[in-house]
């Protein structure tokens, strides 16, 4: 009986199985899917509120103010204001001298200017004193 079975389920007129993937419902749902993309994306991008600011048509004549610190390899100190010319300043003396100025003007950015083949710890110092002298807003130079 074991042979009958056999016999009937090993005919040789019934083709091999394949062994391979039908990509063809792959390719169907890929497409289905590309479709819902497109279609949604400009949907989903025209609701994002935005609201941009309004320039200002306040145009100032008065430059703004600038103060700038620095030191050369020479450990000479200086400050400078605006655009006058540079004041040289002892370390000793540095701390007060940009803390009177900041009573005057915390607000402002301090630049902190520092020749290329400085010492990074003493940049690192400079801009520790100018944090400490009441500065918020330290900056170096370009």
């Amino acid at each position: 009986m074991a042979g009958h079975i056999l016999a009937a389920s090993g005919s040789d007129d019934a083709p091999p199985p394949v062994a391979e993937i039908n990509v063809t419902p792959l390719v169907d749902v890929m497409l289905v899917l590309l479709i819902i993309f497109m279609v949604t994306a400009p949907i989903m991008l025209n609701q994002l509120p935005v609201t941009l600011p309004k320039p200002s048509m306040v145009q100032s004549d008065k430059p703004p103010e600038k103060l700038a610190v620095s030191f050369d390899l020479q450990n000479n100190y200086f400050i400078q204001q605006n655009d006058e010319p540079k004041q040289a300043v002892a370390y000793a003396d540095l701390q007060a001298r940009l803390r009177a100025l900041a009573e005057s003007r915390p607000d402002e950015v301090v630049i902190v200017c520092a020749d290329k083949d400085s010492i990074y710890d003493r940049v690192v110092d400079l801009m520790a004193i100018v944090g400490d002298s009441g500065f918020h807003k330290v900056t170096l130079c370009p």
